[in-house]
């Protein structure tokens, strides 16, 4: 079976890797074309890229699949499969047609729930219990084909996006591993979405870390997390005296509501004991767990008082608040 591989990011990877060591290593990986990355702006290759070099594997990275001359290279080869994952671009009906079985994604939710390009940070966001991996044949629709099959994982409580993706990762990879044979011998089976069922995870806008302390502490909550470690959640630290400083939060809780909570506005640092702080929602009150402030590496919460002396009635505001209040 002539297989193709196309995926980017790091999502992308593990799958790779179980193709290498299974009797279907694939025999072209495409992704994404280098980019600029990091603070120096460097061209660095996608993940994938860089793993398929490190596996000797041939790869290219088109301006566009899309393209007909590389439509045509592809045609060339006469694929059996294409499976992707993580990839980075709308596949057109050109593509679609050209290998023999169909072109398969690997998609980090539980269809039809989560479909687009967030689905990780949606479940978060959602506060569903569960969520997984789905593999399904690509259509015209977003993330609307047929699945062949699914694997369900729950989400842990303190389990950010990073860390759930990186196990969804792995997840995706023993999916598609399962599923392999029933390719290649032409029995596996396909279950059309129940459209009806269906909700959306568009990619994230670029506001969306902005935190609004008068949501409830679970929403909060969950923003921070659903943000970690990329782009991060953010708000800005006001303290009594000092200047306006834009912090990241990383991770945070809620705290139970069995717990003694202070009467404070939303924002306001309600606790400090040397374990960490407490911070005001409009509804209950978020224990901050990691945070990073700008130019510096990531703290905990233990770690970042001891060297910003954080007080009772200092505030996090956003920035729209910290312009009207200058």
């Amino acid at each position: 079976m002539t297989l193709i591989f196309l995926g980017s990011g790091q999502f992308a990877v593990p799958a790779l890797e179980m193709l290498v060591r299974s009797p279907h290593s694939p025999a072209l990986v495409v992704t994404r074309p280098d980019r600029p990355a990091g603070r120096g702006r460097n061209i660095v290759p996608t993940p994938v890229r860089a793993r398929a070099r490190e596996l000797g594997l041939r790869e290219e990275a088109p301006a566009s699949v899309n393209d007909p001359a590389f439509l045509a290279r592809l045609a060339e080869m006469t694929p059996d499969l294409v499976v992707v994952a993580d990839y980075g671009e709308i596949l057109r009906r050109p593509f679609l047609a050209v290998p023999r079985i169909g072109v398969f994604n690997l998609h980090g939710s539980l269809l039809p729930r989560h479909r687009g390009a967030a689905p990780v940070p949606a479940a978060i966001l959602a506060g569903d219990a569960e969520t997984g991996v789905s593999l399904f044949r690509i259509g015209e629709g977003l993330d609307s084909g047929p699945v062949v099959d699914r694997s369900a994982s729950p989400i842990l409580p303190l389990e950010t996006a990073g860390e759930l993706e990186g196990r969804l990762a792995a997840l995706a990879a023993d999916l598609l591993e399962r599923n392999l044979p029933g390719f290649a011998a032409g029995t596996f089976r396909e279950e059309p979405q129940d459209d009806r069922l269906a909700t959306r995870a568009p990619k994230l806008a670029p506001g969306a870390g902005e935190l609004d302390w008068s949501l409830a502490a679970s929403a909060v909550a969950r923003l921070v997390r659903a943000l970690s470690p990329r782009p991060g959640a953010h708000s800005v630290l006001r303290k009594s005296g000092g200047t306006p400083e834009r912090m990241r939060i990383l991770l945070a809780r809620e705290v139970p509501s069995g717990e003694p909570a202070a009467a404070a506005p939303p924002g306001a640092v309600t606790r400090v004991d040397k374990h960490g702080f407490r911070v005001a929602a409009g509804g209950g009150e978020v224990e901050v767990l990691k945070i990073q402030p700008p130019g510096r590496s990531v703290l905990t919460a233990s770690e970042f008082l001891r060297g910003y002396g954080l007080q009772t009635g200092d505030r996090f505001e956003n920035r729209k608040a910290e312009g009207e209040n200058r």
